[in-house]
């Protein structure tokens, strides 16, 4: 009964050691975590702009206007201009068939 015995002391022996080795790894560990350099932190930045005077904010405005402006005036005057164009194509198309119906057809007989 003696080797049983000494099987389990044997055995609780090897348990403790490697116990004792995980927490000496563990401690190893935890000890080159706090040895080593940390990058330090990642902030992203900006440039400082400093705030605009209330002239250049008015100016700022003042030509967002002038472009609106602009663009409606551009489309005003494009749309008339094709109303224009329309309308001096359809007069021309039924003076064209005006003209071949009556003075061209007309000389043929």
């Amino acid at each position: 009964m003696a080797i049983p015995e000494d099987r389990e002391r044997e055995l609780e022996q090897k348990e403790r050691e490697l116990h004792e080795r995980e927490r000496a790894i563990r401690l190893k560990e935890l000890e080159d975590e706090l040895n080593k350099p940390s990058d330090p932190p990642y902030y992203e930045t900006q440039k400082h702009e400093k705030p605009e005077g209330k002239l250049k904010r008015w100016s700022k405005k003042l030509t967002e206007i002038a472009k609106f402006c602009g663009i409606v005036i551009a489309v005003i005057v494009s749309i008339r201009i094709a109303t224009w164009l329309t309308t001096l194509v359809i007069v021309g198309g039924v003076a064209w068939v005006g003209y071949k119906l009556f003075v061209e057809g007309d000389r043929s007989s």
